[in-house]
């Protein structure tokens, strides 16, 4: 009998992880699976590997919010030291009320069922996320640390990992630039017969998004900015967005714009002003 006693503790120990394991794993597809997560840093790419306090294992180009920055879980599972995290990514469009919007959602309403070939690109937008544990078998409170450190907690805004361009936008204060223009430099609302408008005399056109071209995305971008008196913008935000990576586009190409200022009592001015970029494909 107590020869056989390590073999019965050994199975009683096995079968016990294996009934928590599969607790856990169910636990985790309750709390995760099909859930919208935003990640801390808007890593592209079809496979991501994280270490558990968050840093990336290897590289991966970041790119915008709007393109990179969600996800739609489809499957979790715990595979000893390996979180594996299955899901789509979410392309951002915005409504008619210019507030955000899952695009695949979106395009599941009727007035849209012309749009299957895009709905099913939108789809296959897949991508693999893996959080690696230092030790095999994380509990549930080491998962959920590593998931915070992945991606945003459900009491955290996105407000403070957007670009400045961003964060009115999104409901946060703007960050003072490092190109807004100094204290010593008065900034004036344009006023008829006081003070005159900026305009522009340098402006190439924005390049597409990839995303954009894909989903034959048209519109206009409108920024807020202000034009020094040297006639350069600074303190650019983004006041009506398209999504898909065209208004960061849009602040890339206005950024290289050049103006001829405002002026005041007939000297330049620097003026705050409203710039629509508009994209269309032919």
């Amino acid at each position: 009998m107590k020869r056989n006693l390590p073999a019965a503790l050994l199975a009683f120990f096995v079968t016990a992880a294996f009934a928590y394991a599969n607790d856990l794993d169910k636990q985790l597809k309750s709390d995760y699976v099909g859930k919208t997560m935003t990640l801390r840093q808007f890593y592209s790419g079809e496979h991501l590997r994280f270490h558990s306090d968050g840093t990336l294992d290897g590289k991966a180009r970041t790119g915008a919010w709007t393109v990179d920055g969600q996800i739609a879980i489809e499957d979790i599972h715990l595979s000893g030291a390996l979180l594996q995290i299955a899901a789509r990514r979410i392309w951002v469009g915005f409504d008619s009320q210019h507030k955000p919007v899952d695009l695949l959602v979106s395009l599941q309403q009727p007035e849209f069922k012309q749009y299957r070939e895009l709905r099913n690109t939108l789809r296959d937008l897949k991508v693999n996320i893996d959080i690696e544990f230092p030790k095999q078998n994380a509990d549930e409170k080491e998962i959920s640390s590593a998931m915070n450190a992945v991606f945003l907690s459900d009491t955290e805004s996105i407000v403070d990992i957007v670009p400045d361009f961003w964060r009115s936008y999104v409901g946060g204060k703007p960050r003072p630039s490092q190109d807004a223009p100094t204290p010593t430099e008065p900034v004036y609302f344009i006023k008829p017969g006081a003070v005159s408008g900026p305009w522009a005399n340098y402006a190439p056109d924005p390049e597409y998004s990839k995303e954009a071209r894909i989903a034959k995305l048209n519109g206009t971008v409108v920024l807020w900015l202000v034009v020094g008196s040297d006639g350069k913008p600074k303190d650019i935000r983004v006041v009506r967005p398209l999504g898909l990576g065209l208004d960061e586009k849009a602040v890339e190409a206005v950024s290289t714009w050049r103006f001829r200022p405002g002026q005041k009592d007939g000297q330049p001015v620097a003026t705050m002003v409203n710039v629509e970029v508009t994209f269309h494909l032919f």
